[in-house]
């Protein structure tokens, strides 16, 4: 079991019915991180709900990543929510389909004939120290 302590939330969104694309965010090691790029062990937080929509609503949120800020990868998915209710869960990053490029971000999803009401809360969770910073 690895001890993810460094932790950056990525997104936030209060109660709308919208799909969310959040801020742009280069990932910069700490000064003081001596761990090789390929050794650092990630996961993904997503808090989520969703309320009310008709005829199959679903929300589900990503973590993406990119090289460019243009061309976007999505690397850890979130359980998708197929009712109100909500999901609070965390992803390993060891999983995902892509290694983590030098931009995150975001974002949501949101399904159905009438797209749910959702909330988010999303963040970055790592082994080794980092920071964030927004540059869209």
């Amino acid at each position: 079991m690895r001890l993810h302590r460094n932790i950056t939330k990525i997104l936030g969104v209060a109660a709308t019915n919208t799909d969310q694309v959040g801020s742009t965010y280069e990932v910069i090691p700490a000064s003081e991180d001596s761990v090789q790029d390929g050794d650092h062990g990630f996961q993904v937080y997503f808090g989520l709900t969703q309320t009310g929509g008709a005829t199959g609503p679903t929300t589900t949120a990503k973590l993406q990543t990119s090289l460019d800020k243009t061309n976007w990868i999505d690397v850890v998915t979130s359980t998708q929510l197929a009712a109100d209710g909500a999901k609070f869960e965390t992803k390993d990053g060891a999983q995902a389909a892509a290694p983590l490029l030098p931009y995150v971000r975001a974002v949501t999803v949101l399904g159905g004939d009438t797209k749910p009401n959702h909330t988010a809360d999303i963040r970055l969770i790592a082994s080794a120290p980092f920071r964030l910073k927004k540059v869209a």
